[in-house]
């Protein structure tokens, strides 16, 4: 009677060991006998040298065709680049200006309040569109962090109502917001780099992929203008009747910042491949923007001579489609 040994490559979650079938050869012979006088068991060297480099070369041909249950979240890359475009919608709530004068004599004697909120008065940010860039790595077949920028958009700052000082005289200096020859009032660029953690569903082996994703973004505002008739309307209307109840008659300025912050984000989305590593992306943004719009006149020596401030949720949704390369 006589049986063979094999080995066979079986794939772990560990990677490719080998299975032993435990049979040799019985091979009698005249001159191998045990004490008892049966046969002798024995297994030969080169029936298992050969049967274990078969094994090891199907696990290698295994390994390489990429049939593993470790396989790379999206089977061809781990890592995704992004460019597209995007478009934002800003859902602003803003509350009425706030101003504060320099304390002055003639400003007591005329009843101007050094410190005024103008009922009314409100600030609209206008729609804006760009490039967006984005990386993503895939650390599981399902969660994902993203990156994104991109080229900065332009917003523009558009005002409603009358900012005046309370008291008897409030009109003698007032500046009308709502004035077409005044709008926009000023302009600026958003920067917001955003860190997403996405859950994408589906395996991936499937080419349509839904995702959700929460994250933050920090905001900050770079080439604030003004516009050049709104800010003559503030030199004349307010800046120099201020310089001169102050003591500095004479020509003023006028200076603009939009000041930012951590903002939220919550994203969902899909991803649908269409070829081995491209992919269409998009997906619907909602993110939690407040800022800060603040506009100040400056005497020509320098010194301040009024400020106004209007808080701005601008909480904008943010629709996006971009082309995706996974390697």
């Amino acid at each position: 009677m006589a049986s063979e040994f094999s080995l066979s490559p079986v794939l772990t979650e560990r990677g490719c060991t080998f299975k032993l079938n435990n049979q040799c050869r019985r091979r009698s012979q005249a001159k191998h006998v045990t004490r008892g006088g049966g046969p002798t068991e024995w297994c030969e060297m080169s029936e298992y040298k050969r049967s274990r480099s078969l094994a090891v070369c199907l696990c290698t041909v295994i390994t390489l065709t990429g049939v593993s249950p470790t396989a790379t979240a999206w089977g061809d890359g781990n890592n995704q680049l992004l460019i597209g475009g995007a478009y934002f919608s800003p859902r602003e709530r803003s509350d009425p200006t706030y101003t504060e004068l320099q304390d002055s004599a003639l400003g007591a004697v005329l009843g101007i309040d050094p410190t005024f909120t103008s009922p009314g008065t409100k600030a609209h940010v206008s729609e804006s569109q760009t490039i967006l860039l984005a990386y993503a790595r895939a650390f599981t077949d399902h969660f994902t962090v993203k990156l994104e920028g991109g080229i900065p958009p332009k917003f523009e700052l558009k005002g409603e109502g009358v900012v005046q000082p309370t008291g008897p005289s409030g009109n003698v200096i007032q500046v009308d917001l709502g004035a077409p020859e005044n709008n926009p009032l000023a302009s600026a660029r958003l920067w917001a780099p955003t860190v997403l953690f996405q859950y994408v569903f589906r395996d991936p082996s499937r080419a349509f992929r839904p995702s959700v994703a929460l994250g933050t973004t920090y905001t900050f505002y770079t080439d604030e203008e003004l516009d050049p008739d709104f800010r003559d309307a503030l030199n004349q209307q307010f800046g120099r009747t201020l310089a001169l109840a102050t003591g500095n008659p004479g020509e003023t300025s006028v200076s603009a910042e939009a000041e930012g912050g951590f903002g939220y984000i919550a994203n969902v989305g899909f991803d649908w491949r269409f070829s081995e590593r491209w992919s269409v992306i998009g997906s619907v943004s909602f993110l939690r923007l407040a800022e800060t719009s603040t506009i100040a006149i400056h005497a020509a020596n320098g010194e301040r001579l009024a400020t106004s401030k209007v808080h701005i949720d601008v909480d904008p949704v943010i629709s996006a489609l971009l082309l995706g390369y996974r390697f």
